[in-house]
């Protein structure tokens, strides 16, 4: 049976051919203090920071601590104090998850969050966390950030896990990495603009 990467690298067109991040992931534990889900390693190898049909953006870890870099984050000071963020889609949750457990790697063009309840020492544990802005409360799924991404894509969730249904079930779905958007941009080429 192929697993989840497999699968998502068979889903994903990579726009403009480049792709992939090298992360030193030993500086990277250092500096956040914690190491990561092995599939999203492979992820960030593969593909890296970008976007998926500019629907959802897709983080990677950076040792900085300026807020102004676009990084896998745990959320932001404001964020934290706003109780109306602090909701739950099953109360039960609020006792087993608090939102500084919460470290983001990446949102969608609808203003969903998406990240990993980062509170057990072992990340392969880590439950997904989305913020479903239309529903304005916090879900929880039990699989890792690959196998997330291709349910959704090939739309083997019962229901759309985010604001924005029109990744489910997408035919030829496109990543477009950050690097290849702006030399895009700089030629006055804009992939996701519809035309």
């Amino acid at each position: 049976m192929r697993n989840n990467v497999e699968r998502l690298s068979d889903l994903l067109t990579v726009f403009g051919g480049d792709a992939g991040d090298n992360v030193d992931w030993e500086a990277i534990k250092s500096c956040y203090g914690t190491d990561f889900p092995e599939d999203y390693k492979e992820f960030v190898r593969l593909f890296g920071n970008g976007t998926i049909e500019g629907m959802i953006g897709i983080r990677i870890p950076v040792a900085t601590s300026d807020p102004m870099i676009r990084r896998v984050a745990p959320l932001p000071a404001a964020a934290l104090a706003s109780s109306n963020l602090d909701r739950w889609a099953e109360p039960s949750l609020a006792s087993l998850y608090r939102l500084d457990q919460i470290l983001v790697w990446g949102e969608t063009d609808s203003a969903d969050t998406l990240g990993w309840i980062a509170k057990d020492q072992n990340p392969e544990k880590w439950p997904l966390a989305v913020y479903e802005r239309g529903d304005g409360v916090w879900k929880i799924y039990d699989c890792g950030m690959v196998e997330f991404l291709v349910k959704l894509l090939q739309e083997e969730f019962t229901e759309c896990p985010i604001s924005d249904t029109s990744l489910m079930g997408i035919t030829n779905p496109r990543f477009l990495h950050d690097r290849e958007e702006e030399r895009l941009a700089e030629q006055g080429v804009y992939p996701w603009r519809e035309e």
